[in-house]
């Protein structure tokens, strides 16, 4: 290392590149973070329980009910497992290196991202065709300016993404939903709904692919119905693909753009590492797409500015290069998760209120509490828990059926999960819970749920 430090920072990063510096972490010997001796699957050991350190989804959960009230917390969706054995390794390397000023995105970070998805999706993106951006959302607030600059409106198809509204608020925009439909318990676009909406205020469609918080991985078919509407109508699809690299046991995701020519012309793509690989702290996404008017529009008229963290850089490229196994793995264990959750939840006398069917992907459970909230949110148990917030002094604006639902649920059986209102119009009587956890606490959040449901009678 001594030698490194000596060469000159300009030197060193010109003679190995951060392919070199990457690629020594690959290394790692079998009890690197992330592994143990005992491993589970084909090496990692997704069982392991270890304290997140300042974790929004956790301290979240505390601050509002208080630390000894909360067994388990479900809300934000962000994973809580070791990271990525190789990931540590070429981040420690990194550090050692002893300086952190302003560097340049290196071309095998491109490639790195260019090969995961030829690899995994057989989708052909291009390096001029791809942008970064600290997190995903503010790629999409600078395209959402840019290709409205007359202040118009956005469509969400609901239930959807949370953030979207305020992304969409950001943008100086207004937010419309579309509510999707149910078929058969499983939504799909409701294009006639969709269609009265698209007027000449309407630039931006909003496509959440998978969807969050329902799971649905949307078919070809969906796609084509919704991308012919949106173009014959002149508007752009703004796809986020984030949670992309979670599919359940025979389910496929199909990136939007690769739908065909049209659609990658009229739609820009979003994604990150921050849920593959639970990032989110190293700050790094990416957006791309082939019509160049469309990221002019993006970087010129929307203003964005590239700009990723040099730790989330080397993260990202080496994750994407050694991470596969990591995600495949992953990708099983939440499968055998969903698969423990609906036995649980739809055995007879388990759950009362409570149903489940499992996903196409994801790692999150959207659970129809319809059931559940007839009984603990009436008009006048709201009137109560309004007051009781109103006393405490907490913020009481916008409550719902399903917020009254939530604290319920914390208060009764001490988990933290997130209010199906959240999540746009459709989200009636759901909540969505964080699977993305040592089965040990699915098991404890479960029990704890069930034995406050059976508390009721």
């Amino acid at each position: 290392m001594k030698n490194i430090i000596e060469m000159g920072r300009r030197k060193f990063m010109k003679s190995v590149g951060l392919s070199a510096l990457v690629g020594a972490a690959g290394t790692s010997g079998s009890l690197a973070m992330g592994q143990s001796s005992s491993m589970s699957g084909k090496g990692y050991d997704f069982d392991e329980e270890f304290t997140r350190i300042n974790s929004r989804k956790w301290e979240g959960a505390y601050n509002t009910y208080g630390r000894g009230n909360i067994d388990v917390a479900m809300g934000t969706a962000d994973l809580d497992f070791k990271q990525v054995p190789q990931v540590v390794e070429a981040l420690k390397k990194r550090a050692e290196y002893e300086n952190y000023g302003y560097e340049s995105t290196p071309d095998s970070f491109y490639e790195a991202i260019i090969n995961w998805n030829k690899e995994r999706y057989g989708q052909t993106i291009k390096k001029e065709w791809i942008k970064t951006s600290s997190a995903l959302k503010p790629g999409m607030v600078s395209s959402m300016r840019g290709l409205n600059p007359v202040k118009g409106k956005v469509i969400l198809l609901t239930p959807t993404y949370s953030g979207f509204t305020g992304a969409i608020n950001k943008a100086g925009m207004t937010v419309e939903m579309s509510p999707m439909k149910r078929v058969n318990d499983r939504w799909t676009f409701d294009l006639d709904d969709l269609a009265t909406r698209l007027d000449y205020e309407t630039k931006c469609v909003v496509l959440c692919n998978p969807n969050n918080p329902s799971g649905e991985f949307w078919s070809a078919d969906e796609m084509r119905g919704l991308g012919d509407l949106c173009i014959e109508r002149g508007v752009t699809v703004l796809s986020d693909e984030i949670h992309c690299d979670f599919p359940n046991k025979g389910s496929k995701f199909i990136p939007y753009a690769s739908l065909g020519e049209k659609y990658a012309e009229t739609s820009i793509t979003y994604r990150s590492p921050s849920k593959t690989f639970g990032h989110a702290c190293l700050r790094v996404a990416y957006f791309f797409t082939q019509n160049e008017d469309l990221m002019n529009a993006t970087m010129i008229g929307g203003g964005h500015e590239e700009g990723v963290n040099t730790f989330g850089i080397v993260a990202a490229e080496t994750a994407f290069r050694e991470g596969a196994g990591w995600i495949d793995d992953l990708n099983e264990y939440m499968n055998e998760s969903f698969d423990y959750i609906v036995d649980y939840v739809n055995r007879p006398g388990e759950m009362p209120g409570v149903t489940f069917q499992k996903p196409d992907g994801l790692y999150l459970a959207w659970f129809d509490c319809n059931g559940l909230m007839e009984k603990v949110a009436s008009p006048d148990q709201m009137r109560v828990f309004h007051d009781a917030m109103s006393a405490a002094g907490r913020r009481h604006s916008g409550l719902t059926r399903e917020l009254c639902m939530q604290e319920w649920i914390a208060r009764n059986a001490r988990i933290h999960i997130q209010p199906g209102s959240s999540y746009g119009i459709g989200s009636e009587g759901f909540m969505r819970m964080n699977i993305g956890v040592p089965r040990a606490l699915i098991t404890k959040a479960l029990d704890n749920w069930n034995a406050a449901l059976k508390s009721l009678g």
